[in-house]
């Protein structure tokens, strides 16, 4: 399997982020208004499309990179995963008991907060192992 350059993976997920920026502006604000189910269940669903194509992409660059960089990935995304999980544990608690009031919509962000603290964890284990420009 070939790897996948550094400059094509980034401009395939800009096209990507590009289109799901697109539905969201476009498509997201009529989910709650739409009138039949089948279109409110479109709207909604939608933008998870370009999500999945780049999880799908950066499944691929991982599996065609080295041992040392699919290390480097497996690491960020395990403490990824722990950061994520400890706070949506301490945020379940603290609305279990009442403490805190939070909406449904808070889901929409265990993702993004997920690639935030991806990206943080990988960065800092890509410099740790002297990569330069920690690409």
């Amino acid at each position: 399997m070939p790897r996948i350059t550094h400059t094509d993976y980034r401009r395939q997920m800009i096209v990507l982020m590009c289109v799901y920026v697109a539905t969201m502006l476009l498509l997201w604000p009529h989910a709650r208004t739409a009138s039949s189910l089948p279109l409110k269940i479109g709207c909604a669903l939608l933008p998870t499309l370009p999500i999945l194509a780049l999880l799908w992409l950066m499944a691929k660059r991982v599996m065609r990179s080295d041992e040392l960089e699919q290390r480097v990935h497996l690491v960020a995304l395990s403490v990824a995963t722990g950061i994520v999980c400890a706070l949506s544990l301490l945020a379940g608690f603290l609305c279990a008991a009442g403490i805190v009031v939070l909406d449904g919509d808070i889901l929409i962000w265990i993702f993004p907060a997920l690639c935030a603290s991806y990206g943080a964890t990988r960065w800092l284990l890509a410099r740790r192992y002297g990569a330069v420009g920690c690409e």
